[in-house]
């Protein structure tokens, strides 16, 4: 509906309760007074007003063409003008009570039509005062013989009097309510934009925190949460109930502080928190502040995880970094001095008597000599590992090189170990050393056998694609290894196990790391371990 039909529809109504009005008035006087003397201008202009009405409310429904134009609205309060004019006239003309009536026209004029309806319905009503004026001063018409009222001719002074009065009543109120009707105009236009700009400025901040990466949560003192954005609800669990505590669920994260205690200062509580899922989060904690008293609290959420990770790898790649420069000074300290003890106890053995106990020391001591050259042997490729020699292979054949190897092992052909094996049936190449990816396999084989219990367990070796790697994976069901050992199973010299010089997952990470890729060890302990070599799809270049 438009606006000026809804105006429409407005007056009608409201000339409906008037008339509504002035009928329960006239009754009111009827049953007060007992006699018709005083009613019978009511009733006139009732009937006046509702034959009125019903036209205008025919016209509304057969012409719809005029709901929506001003000269509907101006017929109406025309009409109304008519109507007023004659309940004035009914009940006195220039003496009656009711003439208050022009100025509440002229005010709904202003306010629906503004200052050019103000002013043409103060014309229109200085018109029909002023008729009404000249008939009663000339006596043309009385109102005494229409009903039954006292009623004296108006003097030369009162018709003046009256006319002037109302005449420039008429225009002052319709400058009155132009003024009003303008600056309320002004303010309706000013407080529009301003509700223009605070939803503009609300969506925007909407957009804002709805799109932000980190979290952030408002809860008033108690701890109640009042708002959480998206980030937030994701990052501290899609499961949380309605209405949560802020409080609880750090608690339930592992902070054991009391928050909700009065702070010393406006500085915020950090805290580093692990979810379920092993994200780590980092939460910041400051008071909401009124006039100097707090009012709630504001949590700010962000998930490290990635960034932990990235300084665990930094943190390890110094540490191996600083323990190879370490080792190859050593190594070449240690392997001539070696060289010489075991070719000198061999000598030594060739002149001792076989059956002797000197014999059996020097045979000790020559393949302890052996044993710890090939462990020199196995630092130095681990510090100065060889040269890539990148190709184009099919991951699946280096892989089943591997498999047919181990399936030579004694507790494979016994039973004791089970291997399988889930290889696609479509190539999956990369562009790798094939010798050194075997032997990053078969290092992690080696470990899976060894993680094993007595009785056996089993093996299973994948391959799949995760763009854009190809991921080579190894499982176990062994004995696995706490979290807090993943990290740290890939420094040099981590003994696992009782055989071993602890290289094997040294020597996978430098592999992995040389080829662009990473390597990925999952575990649990008592349930197994899972390492994952992550080797890019695309060409190494450098």
């Amino acid at each position: 509906m438009e606006p000026l039909e809804k105006q429409a529809v407005r007056l009608m109504v409201f000339r409906m309760v008037i008339a509504l009005t002035f009928f329960l008035s006239a009754l009111g006087i009827q049953a007060t007074v007992g006699t018709e003397l005083a009613i019978q201008p009511f009733f006139y202009f009732m009937a006046v007003v509702l034959a009125m009405n019903l036209a205008y409310s025919v016209a509304y429904w057969l012409l719809p063409s005029v709901r929506n134009r001003q000269g509907f609205i101006y017929t109406q309060l025309c009409g109304d003008a008519v109507s007023v004019t004659l309940l004035s006239f009914l009940t006195g003309g220039l003496t009656s009570i009711f003439t208050f009536l022009y100025h509440i026209l002229i005010v709904v004029a202003g306010v629906i039509l503004k200052r050019r309806g103000a002013f043409t319905l103060a014309a229109a009503n200085a018109l029909l005062y002023g008729s009404l004026c000249l008939v009663q001063f000339y006596g043309w018409l009385e109102p005494d013989r229409f009903v039954k009222i006292p009623y004296e001719q108006p003097t030369p002074g009162a018709t003046l009097y009256g006319l002037m009065t109302h005449l420039v009543g008429f225009l002052l109120v319709a400058f009155l309510i132009t003024a009003m009707a303008s600056r309320l105009e002004r303010s309706d236009a000013t407080l529009g934009l301003v509700r223009k700009d605070l939803s503009r400025l609300r969506h925007l901040n909407d957009q804002i925190v709805s799109s932000i990466s980190g979290g952030l949560v408002t809860a008033d003192e108690r701890g109640m949460v009042t708002f959480a954005n998206v980030a937030a609800r994701k990052l501290f669990g899609e499961t949380l109930p309605e209405g949560w505590n802020l409080f609880r669920r750090l608690q339930t994260l592992g902070h054991d502080d009391s928050i909700g205690e009065p702070p010393r200062s406006t500085d915020p509580r950090e805290m580093h928190l692990t979810t379920a899922d092993e994200r780590r989060l980092h939460v910041s904690v400051s008071p909401l502040m009124d006039g100097g008293a707090r009012v709630g609290y504001l949590a700010l959420v962000r998930d490290e995880t990635d960034m932990a990770r990235l300084r665990e790898s930094l943190s390890l790649r110094e540490r191996l970094a600083a323990i190879g420069e370490m080792a190859a000074n050593i190594a070449h300290e240690i392997k001539n001095p070696l060289g010489s003890i075991s070719g000198a106890a061999q000598m030594l053995r060739r002149e001792a008597d076989p059956d002797s106990k000197e014999s059996e020391l020097l045979g000790i001591i020559q393949n302890e000599s052996s044993r710890l050259a090939q462990t020199l042997d196995n630092f130095l490729k681990y510090v100065k590992p060889t040269p890539l020699k990148l190709e184009r292979v099919d991951l699946r054949t280096v892989a089943g090189d591997i498999l047919t190897l181990f399936s030579q092992d004694p507790a494979v052909v016994g039973g004791a170990v089970k291997v399988e094996h889930d290889f696609p049936d479509s190539p999956t190449e990369a562009e790798v050393d094939a010798n050194q990816v075997r032997q990053a396999l078969w290092n992690l084989v080696q470990n899976a056998k060894k993680a094993l219990p007595a009785q056996g367990g089993l093996i299973r070796i994948s391959l799949r694609r995760e763009e854009p790697y190809v991921m080579l994976e190894v499982r176990d069901n062994g004995v696995g290894m706490p979290k807090s050992e993943i990290q740290k199973s890939f420094e040099p010299f981590r003994h696992r196990f009782a055989s071993g010089a602890g290289l094997g997952l040294s020597m996978v990470y430098r592999i992995m790391e040389s080829h662009g890729g990473r390597v990925e060890v999952n575990s649990e302990y008592g349930s197994g371990t899972t390492c994952s070599l992550f080797f890019p799809v695309g060409a190494i270049n450098g």
